[in-house]
């Protein structure tokens, strides 16, 4: 009775399988609000950013390396993976999640270095500020 119960609901130490996401059109990724974004990152520290409303930089294709997974996941959070043929980075890995349009987060891994970034709106860029989505 034991062994049925654990086998119909999956528990008794089975793990659900991983999520493989959806794949998702380069049009259909995260596009922050425009405006003035806080910006901390684990690696480079802080600093304010005025986003244009374009996709996030850290999940755009790089020259030389195809992308291999771009998908959204049953979170809602959107990965992009690629591979890069010769040169230095082999393997880029990108993740955002949250709500693109108050705060949200990023994990990125090229090659052997990996950041996390936090990013909070703080409302319309100064005057005169031109977009810079590059953090």
């Amino acid at each position: 009775m034991v062994a049925l119960a654990c086998a119909s609901l999956g528990a008794c130490g089975a793990q659900a399988p991983a999520d493989p996401g959806t794949p998702v059109a380069t049009s259909a990724l995260p596009h922050p609000k425009p405006g003035l974004w806080s910006w901390t990152s684990g690696v480079t520290g802080a600093k304010r950013l005025c986003l244009s409303g374009q996709t996030l930089s850290v999940l755009d294709a790089r020259p030389g390396c195809p992308v291999v997974r771009q998908v959204v996941m049953r979170d809602g959070s959107y990965i992009v993976e690629a591979r890069c043929a010769g040169g230095p980075v082999s393997h880029l890995y990108a993740r955002a999640s949250g709500d693109f349009d108050q705060a949200f987060s990023t994990d990125v891994t090229v090659g052997d270095v990996s950041d996390h970034a936090n990013y909070a709106y703080l409302g319309a860029c100064p005057a005169g500020q031109k977009p810079d989505d590059q953090p």
